[in-house]
């Protein structure tokens, strides 16, 4: 993919953001695609390739999401990134004849990312479209574990007890120093999601849950 990419624009800077996300996990490679999307400067492409469907009907999209670009499959991957812009204009690429049926990545969305990073205009690489697949709300939930076993979910602050994995998380800190030793808590992480982590400890394994478990949200007691 990435010879395909400069293939098409020599002068490219290639980025990777992961490849921690588990094969067929649309909903984990959304999240990481949104999350490692933000922070890069005004006309950066982003490729992303989770791709149950490969070789099916499904759509092969390029779009532009505020002021940067998206290519990858429409099977729901950019929900996140859709979700929270109201400026998306999407198109849906132009398959090569000659694109293998099991490897779009290289053939098709590595070759209109590099287009797009060369300067090529979104219109130019296919008919404009809408109706993007996206994913079910899940409700509140696990959207992604990282290195350390802390898990990121799609709740907003402030909350107040959570309940998951069967286990009551009712402590709260701003800062890994400040939490309690061994005892899951909550906190607001980087992205201003809440967060549940055990000071060094790993909440996955204390809770024994995994991306997509679901939370329960307590009322005050």
């Amino acid at each position: 993919m990435k010879a395909a990419v400069l293939a098409a624009c020599p002068t490219a800077r290639l980025v990777d953001i992961s490849h921690s996300v588990e094969p067929f996990d649309i909903r984990g490679g959304g999240f990481v695609v949104w999350a490692g999307s933000q922070g890069f400067p005004p006309g950066s492409v982003h490729l992303a390739v989770v791709d149950p469907g490969v070789g099916s009907d499904r759509r092969a999209l390029a779009l532009r999401a505020g002021t940067n670009f998206y290519v990858g499959p429409d099977n729901g991957l950019f929900s996140m990134v859709v979700a929270r812009r109201t400026d998306v204009e999407a198109v849906s690429l132009v398959r090569p004849r000659a694109a293998s049926a099991t490897f779009e990545g290289r053939d098709v969305f590595a070759p209109a990312a590099g287009r797009l990073a060369g300067g090529v205009r979104l219109n130019e690489l296919g008919e404009p479209c809408a109706d993007l697949a996206l994913l079910p709300d899940p409700g509140p939930s696990v959207l992604w574990i990282d290195g350390f076993g802390n898990l990121v979910t799609n709740l907003n602050p402030p909350v107040g007890a959570l309940r998951i994995g069967g286990q009551t998380v009712s402590a709260s800190a701003r800062t890994y120093a400040e939490a309690p030793s061994r005892i899951p808590f909550w906190y607001i992480g980087s992205l201003g999601l809440v967060e549940i982590g055990v000071r060094q400890g790993r909440a996955d394994r204390v809770l024994g849950v995994g991306i997509g478990a679901a939370i329960e949200e307590l009322p005050p007691s």
